[in-house]
């Protein structure tokens, strides 16, 4: 019977750490896309001020790219919208911190 419970207790701390574990991981994800995101903004509202027929340079995969603003800045519109939603996803997501503490609780 003890050896159930002492097993038992590991499970659950398993479980707890391995939740843990998992918050920690989309916490920083969600960081380092809302550090990503800031930056595409500030650099579309630069991007807004210039002439649209301006050279520009984007890195796309490791590649220097030489482009108009009028060509970069509707891609990077889209992608600081897609950037959005997989932002609110995670977040979503961190919702398993009360998941963690109901958990904790319980056990």
């Amino acid at each position: 019977m003890q050896q159930k419970q002492l097993r038992l207790k590991e499970e659950i701390i398993a479980e707890f750490q391995n939740m843990r574990n998992e918050q920690r991981m989309l916490a920083t994800k969600l960081n380092t896309l809302e550090m990503d995101l800031k930056e595409h903004k500030t650099v579309i509202e630069l991007l807004k001020t210039v002439d649209e027929n301006r050279k520009c340079f984007r890195l796309i995969g490791g590649v220097l790219c030489e482009r108009t603003v009028k060509e970069v800045l509707p891609q990077l519109v889209e992608n600081k919208d897609l950037m959005e939603q997989a932002a609110q996803k995670l977040t979503e997501n961190l919702q398993t911190i009360e998941q963690i503490n109901k958990y904790k609780e319980e056990h």
